[in-house]
């Protein structure tokens, strides 16, 4: 007789995350376990109720990668070589996150149920990415004057455009995404370029 198939818990949720992005917050806990080739009853068992494997599944991370990404501070690379990194790294995020958010929200999950514990997550990753804008001032690379507001404006011009984007059901092309972070880092490389005294002139005598 042929033994049951393992799966792990991380199988479990990238398989109810996966699912639930493509047939919607509705989607039944069958497809889920027909796609792991276990049994919904399984799943249950595992993770005690349906809403908690949606909630494990589906909310954001405490810490998302891309401020551990400016925590590592910046390196001797041109100022817009990193922040076209660091921009592609957080857009990559909110792509994937913004759909999870509202699908919680759509099956019904309270707002503090979502945020549990990661209610300090945008302060922490303002924090972050100001703190790596005053790194890259200290080191020569940019010319920061209000760090945190910057810092604001970078995480706002990124997250804004996912959220607004998959409110209104508009899928963004791999190509237009690109375009729009290229003119992002343009403008802010621009406003943060290190501003060099003039030498004075000489009046020929």
């Amino acid at each position: 007789m042929a033994r049951p198939r393992q799966v792990t818990d991380e199988q479990i949720l990238a398989t109810m995350r996966a699912c639930a992005l493509e047939h919607g917050a509705q989607v039944s806990l069958d497809v889920v376990a027909e796609r792991l080739s276990v049994t919904s009853p399984a799943l249950l068992k595992r993770f005690g109720c349906r809403q908690e494997l949606m909630v494990k599944a589906l909310r954001p991370p405490a810490s998302p990668p891309f401020v551990e990404r400016f925590l590592e501070g910046p390196d001797s690379r041109p100022l817009r070589v990193q922040l076209a990194e660091r921009l592609r790294e957080m857009s990559q995020f909110f792509d994937e996150i913004v759909p999870c958010v509202l699908a919680l929200r759509e099956s019904g999950v309270p707002h503090a149920r979502i945020f549990e514990g990661r209610h300090t997550a945008p302060l922490t990753a303002i924090k972050a990415i100001a703190r790596w804008l005053l790194q890259a001032d200290a080191s020569g690379l940019a010319t920061v004057r209000a760090p945190e507001s910057v810092a604001v404006a970078l995480l706002g011009a990124v997250q804004t455009r996912a959220v607004t984007a998959h409110l209104a059901n508009v899928r963004l092309s791999r190509r237009s995404t690109d375009q729009y972070l290229n003119d992002l880092v343009d403008l802010f490389a621009a406003a943060l370029a290190v501003k060099r005294r003039r030498a004075p002139s000489h009046s020929a005598v």
